[in-house]
């Protein structure tokens, strides 16, 4: 049965065993928790921040806003836009199960453009899914 952290580790399993995506990055381990507070960061990364909602009284399939950033420290905008890109491909309208928690419809809502901060170029991805 689902519940926030099962969720949460599923989606995070799923991400980090997708070729198309940590072929983008050093290594599948860059795709971590939002939370994150190593002393070792590298670049790009992805992170994943999953709000859940549980149904009411279990009558009903559960919903989760996901949220995924991904950072990069090129000059230029171009690697983190082509790894949301790359996100948004992998998640629109696909389903999938994992550690036994099924996601049997994501829905991209917004991927949100790249913004510059003092450390590195950070786009966005808003993702409404179903969590059964």
């Amino acid at each position: 049965m689902a519940d926030a952290l099962t969720t949460w580790e599923a989606y995070l399993a799923y991400l980090k065993s997708q070729p198309l995506l940590t072929n983008l990055l050093a290594n599948n381990s860059q795709v971590k928790e939002s939370q994150f507070q190593g002393d070792v960061f590298s670049y790009p990364a992805v992170r994943l921040y999953i709000d859940y909602h549980p149904s009411i009284n279990g009558c009903g399939v559960d919903t989760a806003d996901i949220y995924i950033d991904i950072f990069s420290e090129e000059k230029s905008s171009k690697q983190s836009q082509n790894i949301a890109s790359v996100l948004e491909n992998l998640l629109q309208k696909k389903q999938f199960t994992q550690n036994g928690i099924k996601f049997p419809m994501n829905w991209v809502k917004d991927v949100i453009h790249p913004k510059r901060d003092i450390y590195a170029w950070k786009s966005c991805l808003n993702i409404k899914a179903l969590v059964n």
